[in-house]
């Protein structure tokens, strides 16, 4: 089980998005804030993250560290 804190409220969306992907994680050798989602093929989704250097998709394989959920 990993250790991370549960992040306060964001507002209603984030909120949400967080019943399913952590809010702040640790990717790439940087911290990155969840905004939302990109809207795939046949219903799926994968998490939009804030970086330093902008937005970004992050999969699954390229988390390093959950920081809050």
């Amino acid at each position: 089980m990993s250790k991370h804190k549960l992040a306060e409220s964001k507002g209603a969306y984030i909120d949400r998005l967080r019943t399913k992907y952590p809010y702040h994680i640790f990717a790439r050798g940087y911290d990155a804030y969840l905004i939302g989602v990109q809207p795939l093929l046949e219903g799926q989704e994968e998490p939009i993250y804030r970086f330093p250097g902008g937005d970004s998709l992050v999969d699954r394989s390229e988390l390093e560290n959950v920081v809050e959920w």
